[in-house]
This record gives structure tokens, sequence and C-alpha cells, in this order.
């Protein structure tokens, strides 16, 4: 995050490893629930590709 100069990243992912490494590093994970896997929790959740669109307008 430091090296590329993020200043909100997420983590998109659809199984429990992704969740734990998202845990990890301490970024938000937004569980991609059409993909292959399950999580035990998610801090966003998307139907589709295209739900990320829009997911964090304000």
């Amino acid at each position: 995050m430091e090296r590329n100069h993020l200043s909100s990243p997420v983590y998109v992912g659809d199984t429990e490893g992704d969740r734990r490494a998202a845990e990890i590093t301490g970024i938000p994970f937004v569980y991609a629930s059409y993909g292959f896997g399950e999580v035990s929790s998610y801090d966003y959740v998307i139907d589709r590709l295209d739900g990320f669109l829009g997911l964090f307008d304000e």
C-alpha cells in the first residue's frame, strides 16, 4: 500500500483465504459471492462483478 501510494484499498475475493489475507493487512474485504468459495464474514458483498461499480460512491 505504501509503495503504490494507496490511500483506501479494498481486497476483493471469494475464499476464506482471501478474507484472512484482508484481515491480516487491515484492508476491508469485499466478498464476491458469485465466486466458488464461501467466507465466514465480510465488510461488503457483491453478487455480480458490476456490483462493485458504485459500491463506494458517496
